[in-house]
């Protein structure tokens, strides 16, 4: 069989919803994928170490995460790119000026830092524990992978974000994080001399539009947002719908 390279979302795709836990249709269509010889790797917005915990269990090695800005290779990091710092910096400046809630992700490990205490009430349950250190000095970090603050769709455009990729993870709570993805797939694609017509990419969300119109065969699930499933190739099921399963029976992949 002619050897595919896929490279899935995680929320929404792999798995329901935010709970990181996958059908048991994905579980086997992964098992088939890999036993018929097809490469399979995450594209995840996730930060790194979150990432590589969802892919340990799934016995994946190979991973884009930090929205395109790292890339893991045979359970590797080989790229890992901070957000600007100094922008990053002058928006949680902007963010106190204004009495917003706020908190960073300073390293790559599943921990959330804020001086507020007010972001504490906001901070997602399901999502990395928060530090409250009244002590940390934001103002020197040389590197960071993520800034949370609080915000509502109606308050968004009256924010300056100065121009930095945003992401909502829910109705009050907005990350600033990456939005391209195709950068790391690109890097594994150079790095495995992979041609367009053989790469696949798998998603449900508006961050996954960067993927998307590259090239490559691009499937949406069933419970994809509007915008994506316009730019699609293929739309298969929900994932909850055996969407992973049946879009692979459907091309002959597995």
């Amino acid at each position: 069989m002619h050897k595919k390279y896929f490279f899935f979302d995680i929320d929404g795709t792999l798995s329901t919803g935010l709970t990181t836990m996958m059908p048991e249709s994905a579980v086997k269509a992964l098992a088939h994928l890999r036993a018929n010889g097809h490469f399979t790797a995450i594209a995840t917005g996730r930060l790194q170490a979150s990432a590589a915990a969802v892919a340990a269990r799934y016995g994946f090695t190979d991973i884009v995460a930090d929205g395109g800005w790292s890339v893991t290779h045979n359970g590797e990091i080989v790229e890992m790119e901070s957000l600007p710092a100094a922008d990053c910096i002058a928006l949680i400046e902007r963010l106190e000026q204004a009495g917003i809630p706020w908190a960073v992700s300073p390293e790559n490990e599943k921990l959330c830092v804020t001086t507020d205490k007010n972001y504490l009430p906001y901070a997602p349950e399901n999502y990395f524990p928060v530090l409250w250190d009244p002590h940390f000095d934001y103002h020197r970090l040389e590197h960071l992978y993520k800034v949370y603050y609080v915000c509502t769709p109606d308050e968004e455009n009256h924010i300056d974000a100065g121009g930095l990729p945003l992401v909502r993870y829910n109705p009050h709570v907005i990350f600033v994080e990456p939005k391209e993805k195709q950068r790391g797939i690109r890097y594994f694609q150079q790095l495995l001399s992979i041609p367009d017509e053989d790469i696949v990419v798998f998603g449900d969300g508006m961050n996954d539009i960067c993927m998307f119109g590259q090239g490559w065969l691009s499937i949406a699930m069933g419970n994809a947002r509007a915008a994506l499933k316009e730019k699609a190739d293929y739309i298969t099921t929900d994932v909850d719908k055996d969407g992973l399963w049946n879009a692979c029976r459907h091309f002959g992949w597995i």
